[in-house]
């Protein structure tokens, strides 16, 4: 069975008093830097948002805990993360040929009359076509045994 870990924290030097007085002069710019970051945030509404979410801690845990522990939403997390494991196993340069040859054939496409059925099949003489028709037909031939 493991075993928990303990942690030490190293200790602490003691804070020089001269180095923190020289500080501010030795840092001006990026104390200039984070005020300006700090002002955004508030601007923005950020820090507000920060503290309200800090604030009611509990609640929104509690209220986040019970959305998410339901049949629905643990099933929804489990296909993002099969999805997600999916996508990474293409690799990007197969995707991004797929979207252009997806966008250019729908601007394509949509300018004429939808292609005949002995058209369809015409292109099928296209070793390329029947690799990714092969490919369609795997997919639907996996989604029908999960089903």
């Amino acid at each position: 069975m493991a075993q928990p870990i303990e942690f030490q924290a190293p200790a602490a030097a003691p804070p020089n008093p001269e180095r923190l007085q020289n500080a501010p002069a030795e840092h001006a710019e990026a104390l200039l830097s984070a005020y300006e970051l700090l002002q955004l945030l508030h601007d923005r509404g950020v820090l507000d948002l920060l503290r309200g979410l800090v604030g009611g801690g509990d609640e929104l845990i509690g209220a986040f805990t019970a959305a998410v522990n339901t049949p629905e939403a643990i099933q929804g997390i489990r296909n993002f993360l099969l999805l997600t494991k999916f996508f990474a196993s293409i690799p990007p340069d197969v995707l991004n040929s797929m979207a252009d040859t997806v966008a250019a054939g729908a601007r394509k496409e949509k300018a004429r009359q939808a292609p005949g059925l002995f058209r369809l099949l015409w292109r099928l003489r296209n070793e390329n076509c029947r690799y990714a028709a092969s490919i369609a037909i795997d997919l639907l031939e996996g989604l029908g045994r999960g089903l």
